[in-house]
């Protein structure tokens, strides 16, 4: 049987005394790819970020790969995300911000070959000299793809990575995501798309005012 990898018990956050997570429940297995769909405000982001150790519940255990979050370790390990609102340097290359990021998680020793293979992997050029705050909002969501994937880490969680990818772009998606899960990935991405959810997900969590109300098993 598949290995827990990260879950949630009784989770709760408040927000000036109204509860923005209320009663969280999931687990999360490896190799698998999870689905959170729900309407803006719905909680999806902040479970996201509750799972990495950006915020601390008020209640409640957040495990990840065996470490409980904010009381063990700070941070979870071993995860690369893609949240809208940690982005990237605009006055940099989509190179110099993959080199400046190995730099601060202690990656020197990372190849630029491997961030050129890296960004050819989610449909950049690598040659591309353009700074950053010229990039399309497409080629800007799939840079956010590439700093999820810089350390090959083993769970992955992407938020909303369909904003502003056209036809071609979320089908390039779907293949990339199928492509990790073969790679033994473990993937957590949210969206409003419910079928795009549907197409990649082994299992979806249906968010609605900071509640699971539902689940989907596909």
């Amino acid at each position: 049987m598949s290995q827990i990898v990260v879950e949630l018990r009784h989770v709760n956050k408040k927000f000036k005394r109204k509860n923005i997570l209320n009663n969280v429940n999931l687990k999360i297995y490896e190799n698998h790819v999870y689905g959170f769909s729900g309407p803006n405000g719905a909680g999806k982001t902040l479970t996201f970020k509750t799972i990495l150790g950006f915020i601390k519940p008020n209640n409640g255990d957040v495990i990840v790969e065996g470490k409980f979050i904010r009381k063990e370790v700070m941070f979870a390990e071993n995860i690369g995300f893609s949240i809208q609102e940690y982005g990237v340097l605009g006055d940099k290359t989509a190179t110099e911000n993959l080199s400046l990021l190995n730099i601060l998680n202690n990656q020197v020793e990372t190849a630029d070959m491997n961030i050129q293979q890296l960004l050819s992997y989610v449909g950049l050029d690598p040659n591309n000299k353009d700074k950053v705050k010229h990039y399309s909002l497409g080629m800007k969501q799939r840079l956010s793809l590439a700093v999820a994937l810089l350390n090959d880490n083993k769970i992955l969680i992407f938020d909303e990575p369909t904003n502003a990818l056209d036809d071609s772009g979320q089908d390039f998606l779907v293949a990339m995501i199928n492509d990790l899960k073969l790679k033994g990935k473990t993937i957590l991405i949210s969206s409003h798309d419910k079928y795009f959810l549907n197409k990649i997900s082994d299992h979806i969590f249906k968010f609605n005012e900071g509640t699971i109300v539902g689940e989907q098993i596909l």
